[in-house]
């Protein structure tokens, strides 16, 4: 509610050009977790079209990044009531040494993007008991 105010006090300073470019917040919901593979993130990005989509690796870090596009904007529309959010967004996530950034899978489906990043092997630590004499 309080974004759509924004955007309408917004409109009213900026005249009818602020229209065409809406201010829009969207702010993906994301899932990270760990399984005997590997390291699962997945973002939910309803209405996202694949080719908005970028994922990145930066260092020890994967970023998302993308536009969910609003489907009626120039199109004469005044909104009456407005929860979806549009826009850009950026997540990034930092990677624990443990997974390998050299082996990144990345699949869009349904509306969620599922990024799967590869277990390092040498790097997984087993136990090993130390006879005390």
């Amino acid at each position: 509610m309080f974004n759509l105010k924004f955007q309408e006090v917004i409109g009213l300073l900026l005249g009818p050009e602020a229209h065409g470019e809406r201010i829009g917040v969207f702010h993906p919901l994301i899932d990270v977790y760990e399984n005997a593979d590997g390291l699962c993130i997945e973002a939910e990005i309803p209405g996202v079209c694949p080719e908005d989509v970028s994922v990145e690796v930066m260092g020890r870090s994967i970023v998302i990044s993308g536009t969910k596009k609003d489907a009626v904007t120039n199109r004469g529309v005044r909104y009456i009531r407005m929860e979806r959010g549009f826009g850009k967004f950026t997540r990034e996530f930092e990677i624990p040494e443990r997974f390998n950034l050299e082996q990144v899978d990345a699949r869009f489906m349904d509306g969620v993007l599922k990024i799967r990043i590869a277990r390092i092997e040498e790097g997984v630590k087993k136990v090993k008991r130390i006879e005390i004499s």
